[in-house]
């Protein structure tokens, strides 16, 4: 408890604005998702904006050399039936992150803690649908849809979360905010130029899936539905490179969204 005490005057100390919960009658509510596992953390924190998160990561970027045990999970309605949700260091909530921005008929710009109810409602209003909604659609958010590459009843017709997400604002372990989408060989090319991180991110990223194109492209699994994420095989087809199809389905993995843009459809009768 002490240790926990600890933890949460350090993040206070680097300016983070949200909530920080470390009584047990808070905690209790994050050691469950709808998996079977049951996991306590130290403490659960509610971001106010991306800049919170930032703060956070980069304090646990500080320190994880001095506690090697500290770590991030980002969680969002807590639907999830994995266990994804769950970890004993520190909880990201991300409850307060849940405006709608933007809505046409063509894309929703949304963040991580808004309720697919609540998008649906929305984008029902112009005629269209972001269609890969799961079983919980009426419980799940956003976020959590594109950390597992969500899908549903009209997973057959429309696909998966995958080919819904046009663009992603991600927090990264740097505790710097980026913007990911699909790139053409000539944008691809531009950012791989970058000094500094996402430069490096674009550079390792594509030697990699160039290396070893033709192994990763025989490895994608030859079914309807995959969820077991980091599908390198649909990165990079010589055409478009989008990282934005690694991101989907990492489970938070790889870095906390900020922004999600969602491709629109009128459903078919």
């Amino acid at each position: 408890m002490e240790k926990n005490i600890q933890l949460g005057d350090a993040i206070l100390k680097v300016g983070f604005e949200g909530e920080i919960l470390s009584d047990t009658a808070n905690l209790i509510k994050y050691e469950n998702d709808t998996s079977l596992f049951e996991l306590r953390p130290a403490l659960a924190v509610k971001p106010k904006s991306a800049e919170d998160i930032k703060k956070l990561v980069a304090l646990v970027a500080d320190k994880k050399d001095s506690n090697p045990t500290i770590s991030l999970t980002a969680r969002a309605a807590g639907t999830g039936m994995a266990g994804g949700a769950l970890n004993d260091s520190i909880i990201i909530d991300v409850a307060n992150l849940n405006q709608i921005k933007s809505v046409t008929a063509e894309s929703a710009v949304v963040e991580p803690g808004v309720f697919y109810r609540d998008m649906d409602a929305e984008t029902r209003k112009l005629g269209a649908i972001m269609p890969s909604f799961p079983a919980s659609r009426n419980l799940c958010a956003v976020g959590g849809m594109v950390g597992t590459n969500a899908s549903g009843e009209m997973t057959l017709t429309y696909g998966s979360t995958e080919n819904w997400v046009k663009r992603l604002k991600v927090i990264l372990s740097d505790g710097n905010e980026y913007e990911f989408g699909p790139l053409s060989p000539a944008e691809l090319e531009k950012k791989k130029k970058l000094k500094g991180f996402e430069g490096e991110i674009y550079r390792r990223m594509h030697e990699l899936l160039e290396k070893d194109y033709d192994i990763i492209k025989r490895a994608k699994p030859k079914v309807a539905k995959n969820s077991t994420g980091y599908a390198l095989w649909n990165v990079w087809d010589k055409k478009t490179f989008d990282l934005t199809k690694l991101f989907t389905g990492s489970e938070g993995t790889l870095g906390i969204f900020t922004e999600i843009e969602f491709a629109l459809i009128r459903p078919k009768e």
